[in-house]
């Protein structure tokens, strides 16, 4: 069973929000590459959250050095520290 989440109206009142499957990978994966703030970085390190920059989607990865790929990622972002995030 889904968590419940409520938005805070600007009068004190609160809405429930309904949560809905996304219509297309596609659609999630975009907004993922548009807005990789959406990731918990905050999470991993309150102090000093996690920020993202993606260098690419689908991303082709091989088995073996010069090898054909044969596996994908969705996102290949990098942090701050240059530390790679592999989603």
């Amino acid at each position: 069973m889904p968590g419940k989440i409520y938005l805070l109206q600007d009068d004190g009142d609160l809405q429930a929000l309904t949560e809905y499957p996304y219509d297309s990978e596609d659609l999630l994966q975009g907004l993922l590459g548009r807005y990789p703030d959406l990731l918990a970085g905050d999470q991993i390190n309150e102090s000093s959250p996690r920020r993202w920059l993606l260098l690419t989607r689908e991303a082709g990865i091989p088995l073996e050095e010069d090898g054909a790929d044969q596996l994908s990622l969705d996102h290949l972002f990098l942090d701050q520290d240059a530390v790679p995030t592999l989603n």
